[in-house]
């Protein structure tokens, strides 16, 4: 925006046929719904504020008081501003509206982004317990079978020490010891 487009709040008294003083009571009540910025210690108006003025001081000779026009205003979709101090330390007046539409267009990205990502811990979960599943298996079967051998191993020992060997047996058992 240019320089031009911006005006002190006397230059808006003469324009809009105001009071100073009135123009100051106005920036002070409904400056949400007026670009306003403050240069040093100065307010500066912009241009596109001017018939949000004019719509205040109408809304005042017709009678109304100021929580009917902060009514009438909010209703009628008059651009709600701020003005906040950005990264840099400088003052800039921002639109409400098109910075809650910001926000939630990234409130709703961000929400996909969530879910998505939830889906892909789910299925990381479903691979894992599959895989632990798996392996139980694998080491329960092995576990098996390595019992299973000791119970033979144990059958097959006591199997011998129970059958009495007769002398040739046992002459050639030690023979093939010693072999």
């Amino acid at each position: 925006m240019n320089d031009q487009e911006w005006m002190t709040v006397s230059e808006c008294s003469e324009k809009i046929n105001v009071p100073v003083e009135t123009v100051r009571r106005y920036l002070r009540q409904f400056s949400i719904y007026l670009k306003v910025k403050k240069m040093h210690k100065k307010y500066l108006i912009h241009d596109d504020s001017l018939t949000v003025l004019e719509t205040i001081r109408q809304l005042y000779a017709e009678g109304k008081n100021a929580e009917e026009i902060e009514n009438i205003l909010a209703t009628s979709g008059a651009t709600m501003t701020i003005t906040v101090q950005g990264d840099d330390d400088e003052w800039m007046t921002v639109n409400v509206a098109e910075e809650l539409k910001d926000i939630k267009k990234s409130l709703e990205e961000q929400k996909q982004f969530n879910k998505q990502l939830l889906e892909q811990i789910q299925k990381q979960n479903e691979y894992i317990n599959k895989r632990l599943e798996e392996r139980d298996k694998f080491l329960l079967e092995s576990l098996k079978q390595s019992l299973e051998k000791r119970r033979m191993m144990i059958e097959q020992t006591a199997a011998e020490k129970e059958t009495p060997k007769g002398f040739f047996a046992r002459l050639f058992a030690k023979k093939d010891k010693k072999n």
